[in-house]
């Protein structure tokens, strides 16, 4: 790859390691890592090229969604139409964002509602259409963020809900809430893992997650990741942001209790070698939502943005073919509604 490929890449990545520190903040940064678990082997080389390639669009394998991958626009609108007033139904918008209706409350996870993430040359364009209309949101009582990456914390659209939900309650990991401020959020709580917080009809539950954030101009590791878990007394719903397999699952369903409905990563697995200590595969996703006690595992983080090797069509196949008795597994189309309980 020639040098003038690699040179964007290697600027992010010296950003991302630099030692500067949250812009007008004075204190120096904290840095957070996943308790008990060896730090990967740096692989400055294997992520400069991954970079590179994600940069320069050149997972064209990636581009491939399955049939049928998208909704049709009106269907979109009626199915999200359709659920209004249910007491539990998620509507899911690409990647990791879903609207979540649960206990006459709505509560958007890692709202990626624009075209595209990122800044500079190391931007990505949607692959799918975005789907629904995100004007079609009526009410918006919590937003959950797992974590600072750019897939998941996207100021454009944050800036974009807050002007129209300003009075929205928005839950982060440690160290994150000052980018949220930014975006024009007023009510933004920090939760430590196992911190919990009680907006009006709910519980909101930080829970472990395994993974790292890498967001310039920042030093890696300076803002922290969670999962969450949502309840409204009755149901409960596991949003696991961004994770990689490992020990901590058990442990959260121990101290919580078994959840409903588990939305789990199963894409931007590929290469294992540098992927591996970030991203689970869709087995492991699996497999951590049956640990987690979900009678439902729901695929999400895949077939929206090119950012791995594997194609959409594997992502989805092997997610699926990882059901079980105990846990089953399905994935939306883009904008498709579902309602779980009326």
């Amino acid at each position: 790859m020639a040098i003038v490929t690699l040179a964007l890449p290697l600027a992010a990545l010296a950003g991302c390691v630099g030692l500067s520190g949250r812009a007008g903040d004075d204190a120096p940064p904290r840095f957070y890592a996943n308790p008990g678990i060896p730090l990967p082997a740096p692989k400055l080389l294997a992520w400069t090229d991954h970079l590179a390639r994600m940069a320069t669009k050149a997972f064209p394998q990636a581009d491939a969604l399955p049939p049928g991958h998208a909704l049709p626009e009106a269907a979109a609108a009626r199915q999200f139409a359709a659920a209004r007033g249910a007491r539990l139904a998620l509507t899911w918008f690409g990647h990791s964002t879903f609207l979540i209706r649960i206990g006459g409350r709505v509560v958007m996870t890692d709202p990626v509602i624009t075209e595209r993430i990122g800044r500079g040359a190391l931007h990505l364009h949607r692959l799918p259409p975005l789907l629904p209309d995100p004007a079609l949101i009526r009410r918006l009582d919590v937003i959950v963020i797992s974590h600072a990456d750019y897939d998941h914390l996207d100021l454009p659209s944050l800036a974009m809900l807050a002007a129209r939900f300003p009075d929205a309650q928005v839950y982060v990991p440690e160290g994150t809430g000052f980018l949220v401020r930014r975006a024009g959020f007023a009510n933004v709580t920090e939760l430590a893992w196992y911190e919990r917080a009680a907006p009006a009809g709910l519980t909101v539950t930080a829970v472990p997650a395994i993974h790292a954030v890498r967001r310039l101009p920042f030093p890696v590791d300076s803002m922290h990741w969670a999962g969450y878990v949502v309840s409204d007394g009755h149901r409960r719903v596991y949003f696991a942001g961004d994770t990689a397999a490992g020990p901590y699952f058990a442990e959260t369903r121990r101290r919580l209790g078994p959840v409903d409905v588990a939305l789990v990563p199963a894409g931007a697995w590929s290469p294992r070698g540098f992927e591996r200590p970030y991203h689970a595969e869709p087995e492991e996703a699996a497999a951590i939502a049956r640990t987690m006690g979900a009678r439902l595992a729901i695929g999400m983080h895949w077939g929206t943005f090119a950012l791995s090797e594997e194609e959409p069509s594997e992502q989805k196949r092997r997610f699926l073919a990882a059901s079980t008795a105990q846990t089953r597994t399905t994935v939306f189309r883009i904008g498709e509604t579902r309602v779980l309980a009326r």
